[in-house]
């Protein structure tokens, strides 16, 4: 299988993702971690990237590890936590083998869960329950069936800026759920430029099939549009996944 390690453009991941506001998203995660049946404080992110999530996390009070496959992100992701001030205790550790330590969530942000075939999920959901204490919680969220299919599937999309210009070629493989996606960068170095390839996998998941995963698991899980707290629609793009360890046994979800 093919492992996502975004070390071919993890220098220009933040000028990308630049109209993202990680306020907004934490405070979203935040009140979902506010309604676990414990109170949450020892916090992992799975897939940290370049930890603007975790920085904002941690600045709300959460004790935070975070973990990502790429050397290069964690080593922005460092940096950056050192200039804000906040302690982080950064890992390297693929999601797919990770080994989660105690801890009270788990989060995954920014399609995470995209990139574990479908059939591994739920072992990933049985292992993610194995090691969340009791009450705890896993927050995370996905690029729906919806937009891998009719937005993003079999498209290509270009953009040039003063610092880097890309291309970004998608295929669609229907029979297996799964979006290809082949990126090209070149990126300014002085007055050259400097290329990278990168090629990438999303699965497609369904949305009644992860609920039905993550229950199987043992959890209390509830799906809405992303930053509402509504259910999704059949147009969402975006798909947010809160899921409650039980206290006990007869808990209910809230």
């Amino acid at each position: 299988m093919d492992k996502v390690i975004y070390d071919a453009f993890a220098d220009v991941y933040d000028l990308l993702m630049e109209d993202i506001d990680y306020c907004a998203w934490t405070q979203y995660l935040h009140r979902f971690l506010q309604r676990a049946p414990r109170k949450v404080r020892k916090v992992t992110e799975a897939g940290c990237g370049t930890g603007n999530i975790s920085i904002c996390l941690a600045q709300l009070g959460y004790l935070l590890t975070a973990t990502d496959l790429s050397q290069e992100m964690l080593a922005i992701a460092a940096e950056k936590a050192r200039k804000e001030g906040v302690q982080i205790m950064f890992a390297r550790q693929d999601i797919r083998q990770m080994a989660l330590g105690r801890c009270d969530a788990l989060v995954c942000a920014c399609d995470v869960l995209n990139y574990i075939p479908q059939k591994q999920l739920p072992a990933f959901f049985e292992q993610v329950y194995a090691g969340l204490a009791k009450g705890g919680a896993l927050l995370f969220d996905i690029s729906s069936s919806y937009k891998l299919r009719y937005i993003l599937g079999n498209q290509l999309f270009f953009e040039d800026r003063e610092a880097v210009s890309y291309f970004w070629r998608n295929h669609l493989q229907d029979s297996e759920n799964r979006i290809a996606m082949e990126l090209t960068f070149f990126m300014k170095k002085g007055e050259l430029y400097e290329r990278r390839d990168e090629r990438q996998i999303q699965y497609i998941h369904e949305t009644e099939t992860l609920l039905k995963a993550l229950q199987q698991a043992g959890f209390l899980a509830q799906a809405y549009e992303f930053g509402t707290e509504l259910p999704p629609q059949e147009k969402s793009e975006r798909i947010f996944f809160a899921a409650y360890k039980p206290l006990a046994a007869s808990a209910e979800i809230k």
